[in-house]
């Protein structure tokens, strides 16, 4: 079982995550700004939009996802994708949360910056099964892009936009060729990672524009 697990394990291992286009990377989320004002007007609360997703259309597999030979991009699942919003709806609220400065609401208005959060060209890389009695292990997960929209809660007007893309991939090489098991509940760990990693820099980018807004 060993020796025919082996060639699969090391396609997987060795097929690259490279896009067509190189990535945009932009880790601490520098701001776009889409006008000429490079200042938000002064605010104290912030309304967290739900999380948009949009994957990378793919071929529908034809067979098991083990006998797709050399393919590392696959069609997430309608329970994947609701998993994935879901993950990252909960990891930002509940960094933004944390802002001593500044609250959460439910409600647009004055003195409301509006956060607009999207995942973008998700390349998904997971199978949408580890057939019984064989384990499959993966060294990505996924590719996707975060953009982000911050818009003025009283008039709607988006101001700027913020855009990086990440891998989601194991944390560490001990083990496992530095690999993770193909699985749902190792992929979700990894991907609530990289949710952690964007929702504390959004945090700090959101309390940067709250300080910088501050009447002087």
């Amino acid at each position: 079982m060993l020796n025919r697990l082996l060639p699969a394990l090391l396609g997987c291992l060795l097929a690259g995550s490279a896009l067509a286009d190189p990535p945009p990377r932009n880790p601490k989320l520098e701001l776009s700004w889409t006008g000429e004002a490079k200042r938000f007007p002064p605010f104290t609360q912030v309304l967290l939009a739900p999380v948009e997703i949009e994957f990378r259309p793919v071929q529908p597999l034809s067979g098991p996802a083990m006998l797709a030979s050399g393919r590392t991009e696959f069609p997430a699942t309608e329970r994947d994708r609701e998993r994935l919003a879901k993950d990252f709806n909960e990891v930002f609220r509940r960094e933004l949360a944390d802002q001593r400065n500044l609250t959460l609401t439910e409600t647009a208005g004055p003195g409301v910056l509006v956060l607009r959060p999207a995942l973008r060209d998700i390349v998904w890389r997971l199978p949408p099964e580890e057939p019984a009695g064989t384990r499959i292990y993966l060294d990505t997960i996924a590719d996707l892009t975060l953009i982000v929209d911050f818009a003025d809660g009283a008039s709607g007007q988006s101001l700027a936009t913020a855009t990086d893309r990440r891998t989601a991939e194991p944390a560490n090489t001990q083990g496992d060729f530095g690999a993770v098991r193909g699985n749902r509940v190792e992929a979700s760990a990894e991907l609530r990672r990289v949710a952690r990693r964007w929702g504390t820099r959004l945090t700090q980018r959101v309390e940067q524009l709250y300080y910088d807004a501050k009447p002087r």
